[in-house]
Parts: C-alpha cells; sequence; structure tokens
C-alpha cells in the first residue's frame, strides 16, 4: 500500500498539493505541468519557464541525473532525492526518495526503461514503494528503440526522393533527436514557425539552435501535431491542385 501521509508531490500542482511542503517535477511535457503556476535539470526549468513565464525562478531547486543525492530539510525528518535518467525527453528523471518517516520510493514519472537506464538505479538497496509508468504496460505492440525509430524516419526520406518537401509531426518535447538527425544526415536546416509551432520553436532554440532556419523553402518543415490529419488532407489537396509532386509527411507515434 503506497505511503498516505508524505511531505512531497510530483508532479501535481492541485490546490491540494500545495498544502504539501515539497513538489517535484519529473520533466516539462504539458500533460505533467496542468495546474502549475507559483511554484528539474537546469534545461526542465528554462523550457518550463518558456512556457510559464509567470513562474519564479527561485521556485526551482536544481537536480541533475547522476548528481549526488540532495538532502531535503523538512520539519517530520530530513529525507533526500536523487535524480536518475528517465530516457523519456530532454531532462526527464525518475525520482529516488529514501527518509526515515516513509522508506524508499522511487517514482518513474514518464520513463522508458532500457537495460542501461535500468543498471543506472540502485535496485540493490531495496525498494519500499515503487511508482511506475505503466502507460503500455498491457500494449502487445513492440515498441523498437529510439535509435530504430529515428532510423526509420531516415530511411523514409530516403524512400521518397522526389518529395519536394517533407512535413515532419515531431513539434513535442522528446522528438528533438529526430530533428537533429534528419538535419544531420540531409544537411539540411529544419524551418520552424514560430508562431505555429512555439514551444517546439523555443525547445530547439535551447538545444539545437544550429538546425533552426525561417527559411520557408528548406525542405524539412516541423507541422504541429494539433489537427494533423486535416492538416495532411489540406496539404496533399493544394500540391494536387497545383499540379505539384506530393509532399512526404511524417508522424512518429506509439499510436
Amino acid at each position: 500500500m503506497w505511503p498516505q501521509i508524505l511531505p512531497f508531490v510530483v508532479d501535481t500542482w492541485t490546490p491540494a498539493s500545495s498544502l504539501k511542503r515539497h513538489r517535484f517535477l519529473t520533466h516539462a511535457h504539458r500533460d505533467h505541468l496542468v495546474g502549475i503556476s507559483t511554484d528539474a535539470t537546469c534545461l526542465t526549468i528554462l523550457i518550463t519557464l518558456r512556457i510559464y513565464p509567470d513562474i519564479h525562478r527561485a521556485a526551482f531547486v536544481e537536480l541533475e541525473a547522476g548528481a549526488p543525492p540532495l538532502r531535503v530539510p523538512d520539519p517530520d525528518d530530513d529525507f533526500t532525492v536523487t535524480a536518475f535518467d528517465a530516457n523519456h525527453c530532454t531532462s526527464a528523471v525518475v525520482f529516488l526518495f529514501e527518509g526515515p518517516a516513509f522508506g524508499t520510493i522511487l517514482h518513474t514519472g514518464d520513463c522508458r526503461l532500457t537495460p542501461d537506464c535500468l543498471h543506472a538505479l540502485p535496485l540493490q538497496r531495496g525498494i519500499d514503494y515503487v511508482y511506475l509508468d505503466c502507460t503500455f504496460a498491457r500494449c502487445p505492440l513492440y515498441f523498437p528503440s529510439k535509435e530504430d525509430s529515428i532510423r526509420q524516419v531516415i530511411n523514409c526520406i530516403w524512400r521518397h526522393p522526389n518529395a519536394p518537401v517533407v512535413y515532419l509531426a515531431c513539434d513535442m518535447l522528446g522528438q528533438e533527436d529526430v530533428l537533429i538527425e534528419v538535419s544531420r544526415t540531409f544537411g539540411s536546416k529544419i524551418h520552424v514557425v514560430r508562431d505555429k509551432t512555439p514551444d517546439c520553436h523555443a525547445n530547439l532554440s535551447l538545444v539545437a539552435p544550429d538546425i533552426l532556419t525561417f527559411d520557408p523553402t528548406s525542405r524539412f518543415h516541423v507541422m504541429p501535431f494539433s489537427r494533423l490529419t486535416e492538416r495532411t488532407a489540406e496539404i496533399l489537396a493544394l500540391a494536387r491542385a497545383r499540379g505539384q509532386p506530393e509532399p512526404l509527411i511524417v508522424w512518429q507515434s506509439s499510436r
């Protein structure tokens, strides 16, 4: 049974959670930031502040994956928290909480625990409680590695040499590696419209500014995931109406 009274919460920003003395953020995906307003590696902080500029930077304490445990003073009992790489998106972490009041708790947030990630965890210490990301626990599908997924995207583009434009529906935090590898492989910058995909532009400005371009004649464009079906239909219909070769639209997804 999960301990009922803890001095902290993770990825929770409700009015009730504000009563907790400590709050932790595993990564900067929007679904984990719902409700955050006034109250994380350095990059997570920067990305979060880009999305929610009204948050005070002083509300954050930086904790990097692989860093020594951070001691958290608490009136009930001090505890430590250690961050490990979650292999999910840029700066995503797994938290290990250790304290005499509640034991040892492993909180995975959203994770992709490859063998390397598992070996980095101090599982030999013994874990009292595990909060595990079970999003795809019952999914019978095989999920390729990140490297294999990126390779599939690259191969798909190679197979369509006549596509004058390649639209990449890769505007989520964590998909930067796809865009970086596409840019490197094909020697081309990626066109990102700041007004249409502001979060993607902000993220790439931090992690890979060299691949960005404002030149609309670039072959590679980031397109928003929202309304993807409608946007795809509009793009293809426009190309046909103009008598142009069909563009290539690439969408990476677990769906």
